[in-house]
């Protein structure tokens, strides 16, 4: 049956062989069926296979030492359900989006790498086999992301993206170089087994596992590494979908709790995680304020809800990431979906300021936009609510790291969060209309996986609730993560936390939909917007210090290639003069050699008598 496991990566890999090759002789909108049914295949088959008590399937010798293994256990299970369900209801979403693009098939087509690709990625039961899908992600994010390359916007952040996720990348290669040196292996259950039988931790075991969590940085968009995701929506809506919300981003997270085993053993690099993790989630939230296009606002969103989820992980809570993962993975593409249609409505605009007064012109799609901003603002029963709500409470009870600084600061970002999701609602739907297009509802195909989002954002946290509800996510997970113990508070402290958290999350709603209806605002917000909007100069700073020097070392050391081998080409051009000139005197008439003869004697004889 092992083969089977593998069949749920080779479907989406043949969409993507398929429409690469025969797209452009299908009409709309086949190669889009075609995507979208392939990976509901997936899904199945996972699901069935999960179901049945998971699989495996290997290639021992596929490289020295090194075997292709793929695991479907409960955690691989629940990342293969994530990718493929939310995967295939954006697929379903861009036949719609995507009508008429020049481009159709071959959007598919990539879709589907990139399913395929996140699919080797965490099915992966060893380091090298998880690497050739985390660089094949990367690949297929940046053919989405600049898929419209022949915007330069659109390229350049294709590039970004590709560029600074290869700093990452390094260090999760040294990370793996490491774990190989140490362990002889880079089966990741082979790794876990031997450090449970040797009962010892090798000394580089924190530097390998702190190589690994730089290629997790990286990818996952964490300081200071930060600055491709913002970005990455240039692409098509459902591209910033897929890539935010239930695939690349979250794959660093995974990468971490797949992982855990490295990190319980090294709380230092465990704290590292959680401090990261803080700085970015404070970071995107204040960036969102200032951001004046609709899917820029929601991509620092995603930002800020991957810094809550690195400090679940630095906690040693990985149940409680995951579950951050799976809430985050519905109502944050809800939300870029949501903006989708309402740029669909609007004929290609993006610009909140040029919006505003949806609520009456999309009757379906405000419901969809008010249930991913509540969920995103912790609106309390709402799934963002409860995963939320579980992070806060691991900063002060699940680690040697825990501290009562990481909870303030923590609840003052979920503060943050929930008034800047006002702010993207209320400017968009509410007030006048301030455009000057005729808005209207998207088409069903885009609206249906909406609705099957909308009701993921609202009933999907209720498998992760606190005691003493059951809690179905944290034992389902248990299996397969690394187990912290730790003493649990009484029933009366957590359910107070949990009411802390709702009424900071209902105060900020509410703060931020009464603030953000204000036709003039106070001086000392626009002032802080401006600075919001520029991202803090992020970007002007990297490249004041990092980038333009690069290049100008570049160009330098271009110059002086150039140099060099013009040096040597001026070499070459008078050795070939002097060959030439040498090659005349080959004459082929021996009276002329005799000559030569006749002079070079008579010469010998004149330097001879007058030495």
């Amino acid at each position: 049956m092992g083969w089977l496991l593998l069949l749920t990566i080779l479907l989406p890999l043949l969409g993507f062989v398929l429409l690469g090759l025969f797209g452009k002789r299908m009409k709309e909108p086949l190669p889009g069926v075609i995507a979208s049914g392939l990976v509901l295949a997936s899904l199945v088959l996972g699901a069935v296979l999960l179901a049945g008590g998971g699989a495996q399937w290997a290639i021992p010798d596929w490289l020295p030492g090194i075997a292709f293994s793929l695991n479907l256990d409960h955690l691989s299970g629940l990342m293969l359900l994530i990718v493929t369900g939310v995967g295939f209801l954006i697929h379903v979403y861009a036949i719609g989006y995507m009508h008429a693009d020049a481009g159709f098939s071959r959007f598919f087509a990539y879709l589907n790498l990139f399913i395929a690709m996140m699919l080797t990625l965490v099915l992966a039961d060893n380091y090298v086999v998880m690497f050739i899908g985390w660089e094949g992600v990367g690949l297929a994010s940046y053919l989405l992301i600049g898929f419209w390359y022949q915007d330069r916007v659109n390229a350049d952040s294709a590039r970004k993206a590709f560029i600074v996720n290869r700093i990452g990348d390094l260090g999760f290669l040294l990370g793996m170089g490491l774990l190989w040196a140490m362990f002889g292996t880079l089966g990741i259950s082979e790794i876990n087994a031997k450090l449970e039988e040797n009962l010892f931790i090798p000394a580089g075991l924190g530097l390998a596992a702190f190589l690994l969590f730089a290629g997790a940085v990286g990818k996952s968009a964490q300081v200071p590494l930060m600055v491709w995701l913002p970005d990455a929506m240039a692409g098509p809506t459902p591209v910033s979908a897929l890539i935010h919300a239930a695939t690349m981003v979250t794959a660093g997270v995974y990468l971490l709790a797949r992982s855990s085993f490295l990190y319980i053993n090294v709380p230092e690099v465990s704290l590292w995680i959680a401090i990261l993790g803080l700085l970015t989630a404070i970071y995107g939230a204040l960036s969102a304020f200032g951001q004046q296009d609709i899917k820029r606002i929601v991509a620092y969103s995603t930002l800020s809800q991957l810094g809550f989820m690195f400090v679940a992980a630095g906690m040693g809570a990985y149940w409680i990431a995951l579950f951050h993962v799976l809430t985050h993975a519905f109502f944050k593409a809800l939300l870029f979906m949501a903006s989708g249609s309402v740029i669909h409505a609007l004929g290609g605009e993006q610009d909140i300021r040029k919006m505003g007064g949806m609520w009456r012109y999309l009757p379906q799609t405000r419901w969809h936009a008010l249930v991913g901003a509540l969920a995103l603002g912790g609106f309390p029963l709402l799934s963002g609510f409860w995963s939320k709500d579980a992070i806060l409470y691991s900063t002060l009870f699940y680690s040697v790291n825990s501290s009562v600084v990481f909870y303030v600061l923590l609840l003052a970002t979920a503060f943050l969060t929930a008034m800047y999701s006002m702010r993207w609602f209320v400017t968009v739907f509410l007030g006048q209309y301030r455009g000057h297009e005729h808005p209207h509802e998207s088409p069903k195909v885009m609206l249906f996986p909406n609705h099957l989002l909308a009701l993921g954002a609202v009933f999907i946290g209720f498998i992760g609730l606190p005691e003493p509800f059951p809690n179905l996510l944290e034992g389902f997970l248990a299996p397969n993560l690394a187990h912290l113990e730790y003493e649990k508070p009484s029933l009366t402290l957590e359910w107070t936390l949990v009411l802390i958290s709702a009424l900071v999350a209902l105060a900020g709603l509410y703060l931020g939909y009464r603030f953000f209806q204000q036709k003039v605002m106070p001086t000392w917000y626009a002032r802080f917007a401006q600075a919001s909007e520029h991202s803090f100069y992020v970007d002007q700073v990297y490249n004041t210090f990092l980038v333009n020097p690069l290049k100008s070392l570049g160009s330098l050391l271009f110059d002086g290639d150039k140099g060099l081998l013009g040096g040597f080409g001026w070499l070459g051009t008078l050795t070939a003069g002097i060959g030439s000139l040498l090659a005349r005197l080959e004459t082929g008439y021996i009276r002329f050699y005799a000559a030569g003869l006749l002079i070079g004697a008579v010469l010998l004889l004149i330097w001879g008598v007058t030495r």
